[in-house]
């Protein structure tokens, strides 16, 4: 079945969870525009809108990008530097 934009529910719902994790690593990424050069390569945690909600995430800032970890829904991933 087809939704106004031509695309299958299935699509639909893929590509709002790409939208919705993408806003959230948007967030961790601005909470770290202010980060110190002694901040990098350390672990620390910051509070941000994640998909699952309000959470504590923890992150590992480097020159490459950053790791970052949910501490609500367990979810990882790595945001390009």
């Amino acid at each position: 079945m087809s939704n106004g934009h031509g695309l299958s529910e299935e699509e639909q719902d893929f590509f709002e969870a790409i939208d919705r994790n993408t806003m959230a690593e948007q967030h961790i990424f601005d909470a770290l525009s202010d980060i110190s050069d002694e901040q990098y390569y350390t672990l620390f945690e910051v509070e941000v809108e994640h998909t699952c909600g309000p959470a504590q995430v923890q992150v590992y800032p480097e020159r490459a990008g950053t790791l970052y970890r949910c501490l609500n829904c367990g979810m990882a991933g790595i945001i390009g530097g």
